[in-house]
C-alpha cells in the first residue's frame, strides 16, 4: 500500500449560542484518515434567540481574565469551583470570546482533525458507562489499522468541546430580573447545508456528541446529535478503504483489509476472506456508500491481495448510533407550549438550576468531524457548508 499524503480542510463555525450558525470552506483533499488533515475554524457573531428570556454563557474549569474585560463585555460567576462566563441577557457572543475561550481550555479554536466516534449505543449502558460517554478516536492509517488504532484516542486540539451555559429568567413589574428554576432548553432547529449550489456534501460528516446532566437525565445523557439528518440514524465504523495512491482497496500480505471496529460473527469461521480476486477490473460498492466513482469508500479488488472479500456480511461491522433533528426536537402543542415528545425519554438538553448552582443549566458540545461518514472524500474539496442551530425555552 502506497502511504496516505497529508491533507487539508477548512471550515468554519460562524457562531455558539442560543443561535448557532457554523460556515466553512474546504480545501485540498478530505480523506479523513490521513495523518495531518486539518480543519480551520472561525468563531463569529450570536445572537439571543426568540423570547429574549434566555441568556448564554460557557463554562470552564479554568479562569479566564480575558472574557471579564470592559471590551469582552461578560461577567464572571464563581459556582462550586467552576467559572461562567455570560454575555448580557439577550446578546450573544463574537469569534474573539470564543477562541478566547477555547484556546484557553485547550480545545481546538482554529484547526480540527477529522475523528471518529467510533462505536456508540446510546442505550448501552452497560458498555458505554453511564451517559454511553463517547471518547474520540484518531483515524487509522496505513500502518496502524484495525485493531489496534481504535484505542488511540484523539487529542483535545483536534475537535471542540463547548460547555453552553443557560439561564432563564422573567421581569417582574417593577422590572427586575428573576432567574427561574427548572426551565427546560431544547434543540428546536438544527440546518447543515451546503454555502451554494456548487459546494458539496461535506457537511454532512458534522457530528455534535450532546453530554447532559448524568443526575437529571440517568444513564441516557449522552448522544450523537446529526444535524443532516431528520431522523435518528447510524454511521458503520468500520469497512474497507482505499487510501493508499492506487485504484484498489488496501491490502497487506494477508490480504485485503478492513480498518475499523468489527467482529467476526458467532459461528464463522470460514468463507470470511476468498482467494485471490479473478472477476472484473470494475468498481465495486462493497461500503455501500452508492458512489459511482473511485473514492475513499468505492474501490476495485486487487488481482494482486493475497485474498480478498466479496461482500462484509459476515462480520459485525460496529455503528455509531446518532439523533436526528426531528428526533431531538420538542413537541410544540396549538398554544406554542414545549414538552418532550416522551417524558420518560426526554429530549431537553439541560434544566436551569436551583440558587445553589447560580440558576443555571448546561451541557457539554462535542464538535468534530465523522471520518467514516461516506461524504468525506477527495471529491469535497473547497466546498462551503452552514451549520445551524436554536435552542428554545417556554416563555416564562
Amino acid at each position: 500500500m502506497g502511504k496516505a499524503s497529508p491533507k487539508n480542510l477548512i471550515l468554519g463555525l460562524l457562531g455558539l449560542c442560543t443561535v448557532v450558525s457554523i460556515g466553512g470552506a474546504v480545501s485540498s483533499s478530505l480523506a479523513w484518515y490521513a495523518y495531518a488533515t486539518r480543519a480551520n475554524l472561525m468563531y463569529s457573531g450570536t445572537s439571543v434567540f426568540d423570547n429574549g428570556q434566555l441568556q448564554i454563557g460557557v463554562k470552564s474549569s479554568v479562569e479566564i481574565p480575558e472574557l471579564k474585560t470592559e471590551e469582552a463585555g461578560m461577567t464572571e460567576e464563581l459556582h462550586n469551583g467552576s467559572y461562567y462566563y455570560f454575555a448580557p441577557a439577550g446578546e450573544g457572543l463574537t469569534s474573539d470570546l470564543m477562541n478566547i475561550y477555547l484556546n484557553a481550555r485547550g480545545y481546538a479554536s482554529n484547526e480540527l482533525t477529522p475523528v471518529t466516534s467510533g462505536e456508540f449505543n446510546r442505550n448501552d449502558a452497560d458498555t458505554y458507562g453511564v451517559g454511553g460517554a463517547v471518547e474520540l478516536k484518531q483515524a487509522p492509517t496505513v500502518d496502524v489499522h484495525a485493531p489496534d488504532y481504535q484505542h488511540n484516542a484523539a487529542p483535545i486540539t483536534s475537535y471542540s468541546q463547548i460547555t453552553f451555559a443557560f439561564r432563564a429568567f422573567k421581569t417582574n413589574g417593577v422590572g427586575t430580573q428573576i432567574n427561574v428554576e427548572g426551565q427546560e432548553i431544547w434543540l428546536s432547529y438544527a440546518q447543515t447545508r451546503a454555502s451554494d449550489s456548487s459546494s458539496g456534501n461535506v457537511s454532512k460528516a458534522m457530528r455534535m456528541f450532546v453530554n447532559r446532566d448524568a443526575s437529571i437525565y440517568g444513564n441516557n445523557n449522552g448522544f450523537i446529535f446529526n444535524p443532516s439528518s431528520k431522523n435518528a440514524g447510524f454511521t458503520k465504523v468500520a469497512g474497507l478503504l482505499n487510501i493508499g495512491f492506487g485504484q484498489y482497496y488496501d491490502f497487506d500480505e494477508n490480504g485485503e483489509v478492513v480498518y475499523g471496529e468489527y467482529e467476526i460473527l458467532d459461528g464463522v469461521d470460514s468463507g470470511i476472506i476468498n482467494s485471490h480476486y479473478s472477476g472484473a477490473d470494475e468498481l465495486v460498492d462493497i461500503n455501500g456508500s452508492g458512489s459511482l466513482t473511485p473514492d475513499t469508500f468505492t474501490a476495485k479488488h486487487s488481482p494482486e491481495a493475497p485474498a480478498y472479500y466479496e461482500n462484509l456480511d459476515k462480520l459485525d461491522l460496529k455503528k455509531a448510533q446518532y439523533e436526528g433533528v426531528d428526533t431531538v426536537k420538542p413537541h410544540k402543542d396549538g398554544n406554542g407550549i414545549l414538552s418532550n415528545e416522551d417524558p420518560a425519554h426526554p429530549t431537553s438538553v439541560c434544566i436551569t438550576g436551583g440558587e445553589s448552582v447560580g440558576y443555571i443549566g448546561e451541557f457539554d458540545a462535542t464538535i468534530y468531524l465523522e471520518g467514516w461518514d461516506f461524504s468525506v472524500i477527495d471529491e469535497e474539496q473547497k466546498h462551503k457548508f452552514d451549520f445551524q442551530l436554536r435552542f428554545e425555552t417556554n416563555r416564562v
